[in-house]
């Protein structure tokens, strides 16, 4: 008997881990299969959404110049729109607290790898300095600055040499002179400010891979556009432009709120980062810590003036601070998206309730279980039985003997060795109560599960794999598990196990 009882025991365990081993690899295969195609999905949306400027296209400068005053209102960082004629350089330029923020973060602030197309940090924010330099990453599809490397090409150059820059107080004409690449530390270019522009475009004349030097000829405001140079950390590839008042429209005179602007040791605009799929590290300059400087205040995406940036003495809920808790910390696209992982949440409690492949057995278990017993209890008639059929009697009836304080070979009703029966087979009546439960259940939070992630999640947005409604997902996921486990499968105690051993 110890040794049937070790060997049932041994034969269940090895099926139980056949079937975690089974489960497991379908899971992990799901899981990566799933991944994959999210970040085959994340690189291709990325690269397209680069086009998009977060904010409304213009048709010509004039509908452009218009716009100003409500563009600048709307995003307290907004300095201006660059608009590069026949290329895809069409964007409004943001200026950060430093030559970081803006290389990660859209036009309203949200986390982005895109980035968003930003002035110096250290150039004046009314635009009357002599040389402004604008940054923007290279993307790999045109996007964003990655028309620039073009300009390398003398025919490229000839035809796309005019551009305008439009701010809230008028506008420039850009006429393009030049195009170099440099490095990251290349103080005579990254320096902005009020320059000698004389010397800047004689450096310029000298180290220009494409150029028209009559074009700079008498100039008296220079813009450089920055973007990184081919896989290099600190390569970069710089555009530069003359600009006029368009229309004979004033030169800005510079504004006395400003800061003014450093012209002795000029600090490196900014930290080579990484390289991302589809776009190289930010633009700029490696920064370069000063010993004496203040340590910059934390900036966080909200912080960017865009229309979602907490208002004055507004103070999140518990609950919303207890969600923030498993906000994602680097997402492309912020907040602004919806979560993958809520998406398979709510796929898993649709499946569990509905399990497609086998939907008719598990809710034909009950009919099967009524069936089987009907079938055993036709034992009870002795006539006609297999040698197999009358041992599988006998055991019935030292069930039923057993239950209700029969003597061995003693004489068993028919009552009794139907109650045997369903001790031996199944418990119909009892499982079918908490079988029943079980599905109301699995119904009750996979509706909430599916009316939660509809209320919740907008699919036309971006892709991110969590966000603040993924615990609740899981939590309602796990539970419809647990309870499908629990209630609708059948279990045998220990007293039946014995007695079928």
């Amino acid at each position: 008997m110890l040794l049937l009882k070790l060997k049932s025991a041994l034969n269940m365990l090895s099926f139980a881990g056949i079937r975690v081993l089974v489960v497991s690899s379908a899971l992990l295969g799901s899981v990566m299969v799933a991944y994959s195609g999210y970040s085959l999905y994340e690189q291709v949306y990325t690269q397209n959404r680069a086009f998009d400027s977060g904010i409304r296209e213009f048709q010509d400068t004039a509908e452009l110049q218009d716009a100003q005053d409500s563009l600048a209102e709307a995003r307290k960082d907004y300095r201006a729109w660059l608009r590069v004629d026949d290329t895809h350089i069409d964007y409004p330029v943001m200026q950060g607290t430093d030559d970081l923020y803006y290389a990660n973060h859209d036009v309203d602030g949200k986390t982005s790898i895109t980035g968003a197309i930003y002035m110096a940090f250290d150039n004046k924010s009314d635009l009357s300095d002599n040389y402004i330099v604008i940054y923007g990453h290279h993307m790999d599809n045109g996007a964003m600055f990655g028309d620039l490397d073009h300009f390398l090409t003398p025919s490229y150059f000839e035809a796309h040499q005019d551009g305008v820059l439009v701010y809230p107080g008028g506008s420039y004409d850009i006429r393009f002179f030049a195009a170099m690449k440099t490095n990251a530390y290349d103080e005579k270019i990254y320096e902005v400010g009020n320059r000698d522009l004389d010397e800047l475009i004689a450096y310029i004349g000298t180290n220009a891979e494409v150029q028209k030097p009559l074009e700079a000829k008498n100039a008296t405001k220079v813009i450089a556009l920055s973007t990184c140079a081919d896989a290099q950390t600190n390569g970069r590839l710089l555009v530069f432009g003359v600009l006029t008042p368009h229309k004979d429209e004033p030169a800005p005179e510079p504004s006395v709120t400003d800061e003014p602007t450093p012209s002795e040791e000029p600090t490196p605009s900014e930290e080579p980062t990484p390289v991302v799929s589809g776009a190289v590290e930010p633009t700029g300059r490696p920064a370069e810590p000063s010993p004496s400087a203040a340590p910059e205040p934390t900036v966080t995406p909200k912080q960017g003036g865009g229309p979602d940036a907490p208002k004055t003495g507004e103070h999140s809920s518990w609950l919303s601070r207890l969600f923030d808790r498993f906000l994602p910390g680097g997402s492309s696209y912020g907040l602004n998206a919806w979560a993958l992982l809520n998406l398979i949440c709510v796929y898993v409690t649709l499946y569990i309730l509905f399990p497609f492949h086998r939907i008719r057995d598990k809710f034909g278990r009950i009919d099967k279980m009524r069936k089987l017993n009907e079938s055993k209890k036709s034992l009870w008639n002795a006539a006609g039985l297999t040698p197999a059929q009358l041992a599988e009697r006998e055991e019935i009836m030292a069930i039923a003997r057993s239950k209700h304080g029969h003597k061995a070979n003693a004489e068993v009703t028919e009552a009794e060795f139907a109650k045997a029966v369903e001790t031996r087979y199944y418990r119909v009546n009892r499982f079918a109560r908490k079988f029943r439960l079980g599905i109301a259940i699995e119904a009750v939070l996979a509706a909430v599960s599916v009316l939660t992630f509809f209320n919740t999640e907008n699919m036309r947005l971006p892709m991110i794999l969590i966000d603040k409604w993924t615990p609740l997902m899981l939590l309602l996921a796990v539970t419809v598990f647990v309870a499908d486990l629990a209630l609708t499968r059948y279990r045998e105690n220990g007293a039946e196990e014995s007695e079928r051993a």
